[in-house]
């Protein structure tokens, strides 16, 4: 029996509820990072010109990961409110894979502490294991909708 149109949209999945939780935390990660780096410049140099534009360096550079962990936490939360559809899937692997990749070079190029960088490749890997299940699920189902409950 096909879902009514007008009914209220099914609520989210626990997973969806996991992946939210999940991306909260690489949000707090990602900003604990800039931090971190930021505190490097300041500990080297206090002085407030430099400790400007160190800010304005970290804040552009951290930018990278707190942005996309932000939206992925935005997807979470709605597919935990309204339950998971394509475009939550779609923007999460956009924004999640390839952090994959770069933490994979960040565990082996960068002076970040290596429970960092294993802790973004872990965080990363499993968004991107969710959006693509889901995205498994909704095509599998024939849309793009969240299934009937």
């Amino acid at each position: 029996m096909p879902r009514d149109p007008l009914a209220p949209p099914v609520r989210g999945r626990p997973v969806d509820r996991l992946a939210a939780v999940l991306a909260a935390l690489a949000l707090l990660g990602s900003i604990g990072v800039t931090a971190w780096f930021f505190l490097g410049f300041v500990e080297n140099d206090s002085e407030f010109r430099a400790s400007s534009s160190a800010l304005l360096l970290s804040l552009g550079l951290g930018a990278f990961a707190i942005v996309p962990s932000a939206l992925v936490l935005r997807f979470g939360l709605q597919a935990m409110a309204t339950g998971f559809r394509t475009v939550h899937g779609l923007g999460t692997l956009l924004l999640a894979l390839p952090w994959v990749g770069l933490s994979v070079l960040l565990l082996i190029h960068s002076p970040l502490p290596i429970p960092a960088s294993i802790a973004a490749l872990v965080l990363s890997g499993l968004l991107s294991l969710w959006a693509s299940t889901g995205l498994m699920v909704a095509r599998g189902r024939g849309t793009g909708e969240p299934p009937e409950t």
